[in-house]
């Protein structure tokens, strides 16, 4: 079967006219009819039946149409990654970031990468781990930034950083950076919690659970209204490194850490999927804005993993005691 007859075929069900298809393939009449017999050839069986407006599709024609639809789209993703293995990134990748690294890291990779690979498109998921690993099992994502996840060994992963967690609350709450809470402080904060419960929060919640004790949830929010009651002095929550807003002086916020608490990450590639040129370019970059966010002080508590780390160990900085990717 010849693609072009097939593509040719395709673009006479859109139009609904093999006169006007022509005129948009901008071939002859007779040239494109040609092609739709060769199709019939093919199958032995008629795909369409003229009328005086255009043609009807017969079932054998209305089942090539949607075969057909899908083979053109599964022909043109091959085609873009066969383009993407060659030494220079082209194509189009799908990433996935987590939603509290967008102003650290997320942003400036995206811009430099624009800047540096123009013939590269890219689709950028933003969400939380779970969501980010599912999505890298359905093949919507080739590369994501993840921590913990259900089924270990699922994807080729390199453990790339860790950062500790902290407690937000009002400038007036008198929190201070070095003086840290413990996990059973907690308990005496009124605590606001995401409706969609973050990771980090979760995280904390299990901890707490673990030693038979729980949050004192007074409020349930949006994450996006948290920092706003939060500055209104309703309550307090717990928020990775990454996503801390600016304390210190003239700020509405203060924070400490939570003693033994931290997120390790990794970045993680499909073992079902090679590797391309486009994603290793953006891995690259990814890996330099991490550790040009962690050296520049910008990341607070942001420890990145120079030498081989044992996960199956808890770490004296209060690392998880094992990453499962």
């Amino acid at each position: 079967m010849n693609l072009r007859s097939l593509r040719y075929f395709l673009k006479v069900t859109e139009y609904g006219s093999i006169t006007r298809a022509a005129v948009g393939l901008h071939i002859t009449q007779p040239s494109l009819t040609q092609h739709l017999k060769q199709l019939e050839e093919y199958f032995e069986t008629p795909l369409f039946m003229r009328h005086g407006r255009g043609i009807v599709l017969t079932e054998a024609g209305r089942l090539l149409r949607l075969k057909g639809e899908i083979l053109i789209d599964q022909i043109e993703d091959l085609r873009s990654e066969v383009e993407q293995s060659a030494a220079t990134p082209r194509g189009t990748i799908a990433v996935g970031m987590p939603i509290s690294w967008s102003e650290l890291v997320t942003y400036p990779v995206i811009e430099r990468y624009r800047r540096e690979f123009p013939d590269v498109r890219i689709k950028l998921v933003v969400n939380a781990s779970e969501a980010l690993a599912t999505a890298m099992d359905n093949s919507e994502i080739q590369l994501a930034v993840l921590t913990e996840t259900d089924d270990p060994g699922r994807f080729w992963s390199t453990p790339i950083m860790e950062e500790r967690v902290f407690l937000v609350g009002p400038a007036s709450s008198g929190l201070r950076e070095d003086k840290p809470v413990t996990l059973n402080d907690l308990i005496d904060y009124p605590m606001i919690i995401p409706l969609n419960m973050t990771l980090v929060m979760r995280r904390v919640d299990r901890a707490l659970a673990s030693a038979g004790l729980s949050l004192n949830g007074v409020l349930e929010a949006p994450s996006t209204n948290i920092l706003p009651l939060i500055e209104k002095g309703v309550g307090f929550s717990t928020m990775s490194a990454a996503g801390l807003p600016p304390t210190g002086p003239g700020s509405p916020f203060a924070a400490t850490q939570i003693s033994g608490m931290s997120m390790a990450w990794a970045i993680a590639t499909p073992k079902n999927r090679p590797k391309t040129a486009a994603v290793s370019a953006f891995e690259t970059l990814l890996i330099e804005q991490i550790r040009t966010a962690v050296s520049s002080g910008r990341w607070r508590t942001g420890r990145i993993f120079d030498e081989p780390v044992d996960l199956t160990k808890p770490a004296a900085t209060g690392a998880p005691s094992k990453l499962r990717l």
